[in-house]
């Protein structure tokens, strides 16, 4: 059983299935996460343009990593 419930197909606003429509156009499927970030629409976009940015390598995977452990530790996430 998740803790967290992530936002359905049936209960996405327009802005939220077109960001879907991308993930899953560019994943085959729609993640946990995603459907996580979906409570806030704005974070969902702001994750799927970090995905874009880092998948076309203007920004490397090493800072990528660096940035999501800085803010695993400011939010204290226990892992």
């Amino acid at each position: 059983m998740n803790r967290a419930i992530g936002v359905s197909d049936q209960q996405a606003g327009l802005r939220t299935r077109i960001l879907y429509w991308l993930v899953k156009r560019r994943w085959g499927r729609i993640s946990l996460g995603n459907r996580i970030r979906a409570n806030d629409p704005k974070l969902l976009e702001l994750a799927c343009r970090m995905d874009v940015l880092t998948s076309a390598g203007t920004v490397p995977l090493v800072l990528k990593e660096l940035a999501q452990i800085k803010v695993a530790v400011m939010v204290g996430c226990p892992f």
